[in-house]
């Protein structure tokens, strides 16, 4: 399976704005995580993106189920203190 890698700002504004706010909000700037995603080369428009996001030696990746949906269980993340 042939993949697309996506960068930080090739996610649509409104997630990359919803990612910066969590980021503020737990003391983070969006420049202290490296944020990826992947797609279907195959068929894009129809595949799910995983968003994978990394801060040092750690990393996640998080299955698109809906629009915007991985900024959710990131922030999940950072109260459980996952990135720090």
């Amino acid at each position: 399976m042939d993949t697309i890698l996506l960068r930080y700002t090739d996610l649509p504004i409104g997630e990359r704005a919803a990612f910066e706010l969590v980021c503020a909000r737990h003391g983070f700037a969006p420049a202290h995580f490296d944020v990826t995603a992947t797609i279907d080369a195959q068929d894009p428009a129809q595949s799910q993106r995983l968003v994978t996001v990394r801060r040092g030696g750690w990393a996640q990746s998080y299955r698109e189920g809906s629009t915007g949906h991985w900024v959710r269980e990131f922030e999940t993340d950072l109260n459980c203190r996952f990135f720090k």
